[in-house]
């Protein structure tokens, strides 16, 4: 019992530090956008090579969550949901650094009237992961709070949906190419999938809560 308590104990520390790194690579994706958008691509090439790096010291605190979870860490009941909190977590990392890969690969055309909206958007979608973070931290231990925090990545993700709507369709009725229409929306899904995949992983926290209810 008290070693697999440690187990527990070190996996709980282990996904507090995924999430770290997580958000270290939101932190420079949106850094990423706001310095593109200013058009200091050298810099922009760099700050998402951070965000590269963060992934991948993401990526690595996922495999490891995994691992101890696989030697016995947690009830065969949570490892599951664990195991697939972990990954959808870790996507979120994932969309940061293709967001960042489009935009130094593609170099897409931003529009001056779009730039303002482009950043807030990036923004809005980035701040999903604060409550998320706050109720990783909560797991297994204030399940109320945990939940309060997950309900408001939904609202957030809900709000982002609506302006990404009104963004897409703003694109599309304006008197831009066809070309530069479609790469503007390429850019805004890669931007708004980050707050999806936040909506994601609060889905799987709650699925947790309810099996610990039982």
């Amino acid at each position: 019992m008290v070693f697999r308590r440690k187990r527990e104990e070190e996996v709980r520390r282990l996904i507090n530090e995924h999430a770290a790194k997580v958000e270290e690579a939101l932190r420079t994706t949106l850094e990423t956008v706001s310095t593109y958008l200013k058009r200091d691509i050298d810099k922009a090439k760099k700050l998402a090579y951070q965000t590269h790096l963060c992934e991948s010291e993401a990526d690595k605190k996922r495999r490891e969550v995994i691992q101890h979870l696989y030697e016995g860490a947690f009830l065969p009941i949570y490892r599951g949901g664990l195991i697939k909190f972990a990954e959808t977590l870790d996507k979120v990392a994932d969309h940061a650094e293709s967001g960042c890969d489009f935009l130094l690969c593609q170099r897409p055309e931003i529009p001056e009237e779009y730039k303002e909206k482009i950043l807030k958007m990036t923004k809005d979608s980035v701040a999903c992961f604060e409550p998320l973070k706050e109720a990783v931290s909560n797991l297994f231990e204030d399940f109320s709070v945990l939940r309060e925090k997950t309900k408001e990545v939904n609202e957030l993700e809900s709000k982002v949906d609506t302006d990404e709507w009104k963004i897409t369709h703003e694109i599309f009725t304006s008197t831009l190419p066809l070309a530069s229409k479609m790469h503007l929306k390429e850019l805004v899904w890669h931007i708004c999938e980050i707050s999806d995949v936040c909506q994601d992983a609060a889905d799987c926290l709650e699925s947790l809560v309810v099996q610990k209810s039982f």
